[in-house]
């Protein structure tokens, strides 16, 4: 059995999005490309992929047309969901171990991080992972935000050798267009004089990301540990291409 490929989302503010890409990638390779994961959900604080995931729970017990949906998917899809794993950042590596030793075998674990790389704990996990991708956002505070996170990871960890970091790449979330606008061109012009670099892909801003379900209604869902994405919600959202991007980056 193979190692699994360690990947996080990961950045020291909220609000760019890294729990939203962390389901969305995570439920795209699993239930859409049948891709074996599971999640870690390392932010202690609010545990927010749990909180996804009970709602999911919430919702597809409650709503009938989910139920329905719910039930439909699953009499084909043949497996379960994904598991999420809570911890904190101390434990996130111990628990992830004891997982595999169980019999689990994920081709791809996602950790969902938050913190500062002051932060011990969090810089031995940052450390451990195979691959790294830090949201960013147009938002000015937000934006300096994770470009100082991810050149202190570069600066401070792999061009010293401190971790097994294969590649990092910043992610443009919440763009108000499918391609990327002048703005974000000019930022990755400046990155990469800082030696980093953005996916080409950006995904966009739209209500529908914050399309997970309701108890009543009969709306589609995009976001969700425990389903696809709704195919008509998918048109415009450019989480296939990134999904694509991201698994030819990692290689699975």
């Amino acid at each position: 059995m193979s190692d699994p490929i360690y990947v996080a989302f990961a950045t020291q503010k909220g609000g760019v999005g890294k729990s939203t890409l962390t389901a969305l990638v995570a439920s795209y390779l699993h239930y859409v490309e049948g891709v074996e994961v599971a999640a870690v959900d390392c932010d202690s604080t609010q545990h927010s992929l749990n909180i996804y995931r009970e709602h999911d729970l919430l919702v597809t017990k409650e709503n009938p047309y989910l139920k329905k949906i719910l039930h439909k998917f699953y009499s084909q899809f043949q497996k379960k969901p994904y598991d999420i794993l809570l911890t904190s950042p101390a434990d996130a590596l111990k628990v992830t171990e004891e997982y595999m030793q169980e019999g689990n075998s994920p081709k791809v674990v996602f950790f969902d991080i938050t913190g500062t790389i002051n932060n011990h704990d969090i810089v031995n996990l940052i450390a451990n992972m195979d691959y790294l991708f830090v949201p960013i956002t147009t938002e000015t505070g937000e934006m300096a935000s994770s470009i100082s996170f991810a050149n202190n990871v570069l600066n401070r960890m792999m061009t010293t050798g401190m971790t097994i970091i294969k590649e990092m790449h910043l992610v443009w979330n919440k763009i108000g267009s499918r391609e990327k606008p002048r703005l974000c061109e000019v930022i990755d012009r400046y990155i990469e004089k800082l030696g980093l670099d953005s996916l080409n892909t950006v995904l966009v801003k739209s209500s529908k990301f914050e399309k997970d379900g309701r108890e009543t209604g009969n709306t589609g869902i995009f976001r969700s540990t425990m389903l696809p994405p709704d195919k008509r919600l998918l048109k415009g959202s450019n989480l296939e291409e990134l999904v694509a991007e991201i698994r030819q980056t990692i290689k699975v």
